[in-house]
């Protein structure tokens, strides 16, 4: 489990049943749990069986809209986000693409409910990539040369691939004088 950064926001949040006036107030208590400590929330990674490209990526908690209720009965709402890269440095970012009551409960085929509403959500989300700094290149040798994409300086020549992920991840370009 990790700390995650839990987005509300999108506009492609869709959440079943929003009339709950205490709904949004009980999203942003758990979006402050989620990015504190993954132990306050009860996140779970929700198992995908027949969506392989969706294993690890969607993640569920299950909290209360109002914080002050301190019943010891099940939590009553739902919210499931998308964790676009599950192996993220920490915070790890998660967008919010489905949240209900339990009360009104889909049933039936999760994984297939789950990822009807998660095709909808993602149609109309543009994915930005993240600029790459380095190029890598195997030699003849069979080790990998790593260049800045920047300065385009060597960074690193090994086989050893933690040893040029730890080169990268020092390597400063030097100030342009131009």
């Amino acid at each position: 489990m990790a700390r995650c950064a839990l987005s509300i926001s999108h506009p492609n949040f869709a959440a079943i049943c929003p009339t709950d006036p205490e709904l949004i107030s009980g999203l942003n208590v758990l979006c402050n749990h989620v990015a504190k400590d993954h132990k306050l929330c009860n996140w779970v990674n929700h198992p995908m069986p027949g969506y392989p490209e969706y294993q690890n990526r969607i993640w569920k908690w299950d909290y209360r809209p109002d914080p002050s209720d301190r019943s010891a009965t099940r939590k009553g709402w739902r919210l499931f986000a998308y964790v676009a890269d599950p192996t993220a440095a920490e915070p790890i970012p998660a967008v919010a693409f489905l949240c209900y009551d339990k009360a009104h409960d889909p049933g039936g085929n999760y994984p297939k409910f789950i990822i009807g509403k998660l095709r909808k959500f993602l149609a109309g989300v543009k994915v930005a990539k993240p600029e790459e700094r380095f190029k890598r290149q195997t030699d003849p040798d069979g080790r990998t040369r790593s260049l800045c994409l920047s300065c385009f300086a060597s960074v690193c020549v090994s086989a050893d691939r933690c040893e040029i992920e730890a080169a990268e991840t020092a390597h400063c370009c030097p100030e342009n004088s131009n």
